[in-house]
């Protein structure tokens, strides 16, 4: 299959896919999420120093100065996202695990915001609904955390198959989707940062309106997105990968990704338990894939030592 867009487009993709790059993002995104979580500090330092102060949009900030720990983590979750676009050439397995790592830190991320919204922290124990959707997010992310463990230790024994052919120009397409899954990237977070500058402006201006949490856009949106891509994949992968085991592991890969995204826009506490029942189930697609082709290898060399007799 030759697509001629793909060779243009993967060359821009190789011009950002490399080490000296990734370095530089790496760098880039650190810094931005020091500076965010020394801003988010100072803001809640003012709020609670001067309460007094008609500064709207730092008092619904909150006062507690645990939420701060929020705001870095957008930036760590946006580089994230960001790995998990360059993953896609790679393979659809590393490219799955990655959005299950982005669940279990979005989950860890919420944890720090809850806890930021207790009304007080001595007598935490008085709060007994917060403290529970904490509990409960911190042990799903400590599930979620453990399936993709064990997700990276079963993909290795995965038995390897032999190259298909043309599957450069595969990958060459794979490339050039993920370039423009990039460009639809920039453009979400784009969006999401003047909605945020929008909605803030709002409240600074209006003390009854509430600040909107932006990450319920961006997130669905770009699972959205994700969910089309790998069907695309899916789609053109037969052509290359045309055998059961890999048609129904990367058929299970896309339910996991629809689950996935369900798991954004379900209410608590079930979130939580869609984005695990996503995570276990792509684990038990790799886990059985990695028995089914250990099985078929065998099958394959008594096949050859029947042949070699039958042939004796």
């Amino acid at each position: 299959m030759n697509f001629f867009p793909t060779k243009f487009f993967a060359r821009a993709f190789d011009v950002f896919d490399n080490v000296p790059n990734k370095k530089r993002l790496e760098h880039l995104f650190v810094r931005l999420a020091i500076l965010s979580f020394i801003t988010h500090l100072t803001a809640i330092f003012v709020a609670r120093t001067f309460p007094t102060l008609e500064l709207v949009p730092l008092s619904k900030l909150g006062t507690n100065y645990l939420q701060a720990v929020y705001t870095p983590f957008s930036f760590i979750l946006f580089y994230e996202v960001i790995l998990l676009v360059l993953a896609i050439p790679k393979s659809l397995t590393t490219s799955i695990c990655k959005q299950y790592e982005i669940i279990s830190l979005i989950v860890i991320r919420r944890v720090f915001k809850d806890i930021g919204s207790f009304e007080d922290m001595d007598s935490w124990l008085n709060q007994p609904d917060a403290v529970k959707i904490v509990l409960l997010d911190m042990g799903g992310a400590l599930l979620m955390f453990v399936a993709v463990t064990i997700f990276y230790r079963v993909r290795t024994c995965v038995q390897k198959s032999v190259t298909p052919e043309g599957i450069d120009e595969f990958i060459e397409l794979k490339k050039a989707v993920a370039l423009v899954l990039g460009g639809v990237l920039i453009a979400l977070a784009a969006y999401n940062l003047f909605f945020w500058v929008s909605n803030t402006l709002l409240v600074a201006s209006d003390g009854s309106a509430a600040l909107a949490d932006a990450d319920q856009f961006f997130f669905p949106a770009f699972f959205e997105f994700m969910i089309f891509t790998d069907v695309l994949i899916l789609i053109v992968s037969i052509s290359y990968y045309d055998r059961y085991e890999y048609l129904f592991r990367n058929s299970g890969f896309v339910i996991s990704t629809v689950l996935l995204r369900i798991s954004l826009s379900t209410p608590k506490p079930f979130d939580l338990a869609v984005a695990v029942i996503a995570v276990l189930y792509g684990l038990a697609l790799v886990s059985v894939f990695a028995y089914f082709t250990r099985v078929s290898a065998r099958m394959g060399q008594l096949q050859n030592v029947e042949d070699e007799e039958t042939e004796d």
